[in-house]
């Protein structure tokens, strides 16, 4: 018999089946040729020798052939399922602000690495019980997960200090030294970060920075950049120095805050400037009047971003 009937039925088992099918219809065909060949004696030794041996080579190449495609199988499906795993957790953890009923607060987050929905940088904006805005954005030194966890435990960290002390800004930031650098953990990075409460019934902004870029006001006739009274970041040995500041926000006014990846950004094809903050603070000039988040970033980040990027927008809400 020709030898693509022996052939063929191997072949197609090595593609669809599993390695044990394969050797089983490899061991049929073997004894179904071998027994053929010799009542049949349509082949001498020689020949019947040649076929049994491409037989046999074919069988054991399909066999492994099919465990290494098992094999491969079982591995994307267990990335698969890690992969959705760390989706959930991930999306599980992506803040949500709770903003009072006279505030919107307008958020976006861009992570440096594409594989993750949350890095280094992490943002929370919370109703106090006082009724006023309680928020913290920052930036964890370094990126991936390892970055992400910890900006992770931190926001947590503040939303309990904020929820217990609400009307204590300085007392968030000596808190989050303490748990997480001083009395706790002891990592090899440190945070920068920008946290405070915004009272709209009075229009009163307090807030501490940690070694974090300035915030933005915008109004209706300028955006200009809050010099605050800045101290150092967290974890880097120093326990003092931060300082509360005070600004009296106008009307009209919202308040920008972001981390620095947005305007250092050295992704391929993004504008790189010595003065990042400048220029940010010359487009939301010509801007004000239609400030949008979304352009803010397609105009900093047309090709994506190199950091975790983190912005938030606080403004009074236009219906109470």
């Amino acid at each position: 018999q020709p030898l693509a009937i022996f052939v063929i039925p191997l072949l197609i088992t090595a593609t669809l089946g599993s390695w044990r099918q394969t050797a089983i219809v490899g061991l049929v065909v073997c004894t179904v040729s071998l027994v053929e060949g010799l009542l049949q004696d349509e082949l001498d030794g020689a020949g019947l020798a040649a076929r049994m041996m491409i037989i046999v080579v074919t069988t054991c190449a399909g066999t492994v052939g099919a465990f290494e495609r098992e094999r491969r199988q079982r591995v994307i499906e267990e990335s698969q399922s890690r992969r959705l795993v760390l989706d959930m957790l991930q999306d599980s953890l992506v803040p949500a602000p709770v903003p009072p009923p006279t505030v919107v607060v307008s958020v976006r987050y861009v992570p440096g690495d594409e594989r993750l929905l949350l890095g280094g940088d992490f943002f929370e904006a919370i109703a106090l019980p006082t009724g006023a805005l309680g928020y913290i954005i920052g930036d964890v030194c370094g990126q991936g997960p390892r970055a992400a966890a910890f900006g992770a435990a931190v926001r947590s960290g503040w939303k309990a200090l904020a929820t217990v002390c609400p009307d204590e800004p300085l007392r968030w930031v000596h808190g989050l030294e303490d748990t997480f650098f001083r009395l706790g953990r002891h990592d090899d990075s440190y945070v920068t970060l920008n946290t405070g409460l915004v009272q709209l019934d009075v229009r009163h902004w307090r807030f501490v920075c940690a070694g974090h870029p300035w915030p933005i006001m915008i109004t209706d006739d300028a955006a200009t950049m809050v010099a605050p009274r800045v101290g150092p970041p967290l974890g880097v040995g120093i326990r003092s120095g931060w300082n509360e500041s005070h600004e009296t926000l106008p009307q009209d006014a919202t308040v920008l805050l972001y981390t620095d990846g947005l305007t250092e950004n050295a992704a391929p094809g993004a504008r790189r400037d010595h003065d990042g903050e400048r220029r940010l603070l010359d487009y939301l000039d010509l801007t004000r009047t239609s400030f949008d988040i979304d352009s803010l970033l397609a105009e900093f980040g047309p090709h994506g971003f190199h950091d975790d990027v983190a912005v938030m927008a606080v403004a009074a809400a236009s219906i109470p």
